[in-house]
């Protein structure tokens, strides 16, 4: 069952996205899985007929990873044929490094920019922002900086960390507050780091964990569908 929360009263075309995260790819626990997580993510995708995919970090493992994997990994991202977006996470250090392979696909964004990114996709009305994890630390905050919605867009922040529900958070790393969701004006925050699918909202801001599609059990998405008459409904999709 999906769960309702409030619009903003601008928009006027419903979309569809696929939340991700946490696919490890290039992981030495479970690498073969991590690249079927991929390609689950991908048909799962086309069969819900999504917009666009959102990726909450920790799309790969380790800084280990050869670039034929990582071209393949964009690549693969570049074959959906409609807008990726792409937050690095703790674990994609090779993509907070220097990481300069070729030119990603036309379709994907690789949020980049240390202090937090802005990605606005006009053909959707779509507004996306995420803070990379450049330092996983307690003094790191993933949703600090975020910006006022843009315009008259859906907004939809990414961020990578850990929600401490009021919990001292002075010893753990990337940590998210029920204030800093509470207070954020935007229409969905896609979090990951959790591997379980959890809902984290706040004061009537829709905020949830996807889960992950790969290296654990309950292996699950999220399809999150902003709808200007109906609000905003998140639904967990059990992955194959």
């Amino acid at each position: 069952m999906g769960i309702t929360g409030s619009t903003n009263g601008f928009q006027q075309t419903s979309i569809r996205l696929l939340h991700t995260s946490d696919l490890h790819i290039g992981s030495d626990i479970y690498p073969e899985d991590a690249l079927r997580g991929l390609e689950s993510v991908l048909a799962s995708s086309h069969e819900m007929k999504v917009d666009a995919i959102i990726i909450a970090g920790d799309l790969f493992d380790n800084r280990r990873i050869p670039d034929t994997t990582i071209d393949r990994v964009f690549d693969d991202l570049g074959s959906f044929g409609k807008p990726v977006v792409v937050l690095p996470g703790n674990h994609d250090t090779l993509l907070t490094t220097g990481w300069t392979s070729r030119s990603l696909p036309e379709s994907v964004d690789l949020i980049r920019q240390e202090g937090g990114e802005l990605i606005l996709i006009e053909s959707l009305n779509l507004a996306v922002w995420g803070r990379p994890v450049f330092d996983h630390n307690p003094d790191f905050r993933p949703l600090e900086g975020l910006p006022p919605r843009p315009g008259n867009s859906w907004y939809v922040p990414i961020a990578h960390g850990m929600f401490m529900d009021g919990q001292n958070h002075e010893f753990r790393s990337s940590p998210i507050s029920p204030k800093e969701i509470s207070e954020a004006k935007c229409d969905y925050i896609a979090l990951g780091h959790v591997h379980a699918f959890r809902n984290v909202s706040q004061n009537g801001v829709p905020a949830y964990y996807s889960g992950a599609p790969s290296g654990s059990q309950h292996r699950t998405v999220a399809v999150v569908d902003l709808n200007p008459e109906t609000g905003v409904s998140v639904s967990p999709l059990n992955i194959r």
